[in-house]
């Protein structure tokens, strides 16, 4: 019975360890010698949003490089809040005309996902400018719009970033 009780509880162990060694090896398979770059918290008032992780080759991260987001979400997000919050983040940075921006609506509602409390989104920039979004390790769209994906990063990476101290931890320059 013992036996049988040590055998269920390593299946069980070894079951919860594969979601986070898939994950890394979907982001390693496209950023190779991927290292944390650094890690942020986005935090709404007193509401814990997400934890971002960025991962570059040998922790050194380039734009024109390839690169990963990680952001672990510590609430449940609606594809549509998720979309709705992008629009306007997109807007605010004037990343775009509004005309342009709504018409990638249609792209990011093809693409983006709920994301449950406890589930990670990556998006994996590769170094011939692709955009990979994963869920989980699972890779769930492939985007090519260049345009599109500096819009989309420079919400997180770009030089009109909401929250300049979440950027700077996020890019391991905080002090």
């Amino acid at each position: 019975m013992i036996a049988q009780l040590r055998c269920i509880l390593f299946l069980a162990m070894a079951l919860l360890a594969v979601p986070v060694s898939a994950q890394d090896e979907a982001l390693r398979a496209h950023v190779p010698d991927a290292e944390l770059v650094g890690a942020a918290r986005l935090q709404m008032f007193f509401f814990k949003i997400y934890d971002a992780q960025l991962f570059a080759p040998n922790g050194r991260f380039s734009r024109d490089d390839a690169y990963a987001l990680r952001l672990t979400y510590l609430i449940d997000a609606k594809k549509d809040k998720i979309v709705a919050r992008t629009v306007k983040e997109m807007k605010r940075q004037k990343a775009a005309s509004s005309l342009v921006i709504e018409g990638w609506v249609p792209l990011m509602e093809a693409t983006f996902i709920s994301m449950p409390k406890g589930s990670s989104a990556d998006f994996i920039h590769t170094d011939d400018g692709r955009l990979i979004l994963a869920a989980n390790g699972d890779a769930i769209a492939e985007i090519t719009n260049r345009r599109f994906i500096k819009a989309l990063m420079d919400i997180w990476l770009g030089p009109k970033a909401r929250d300049p101290e979440f950027q700077r931890k996020l890019m391991g320059t905080a002090q």
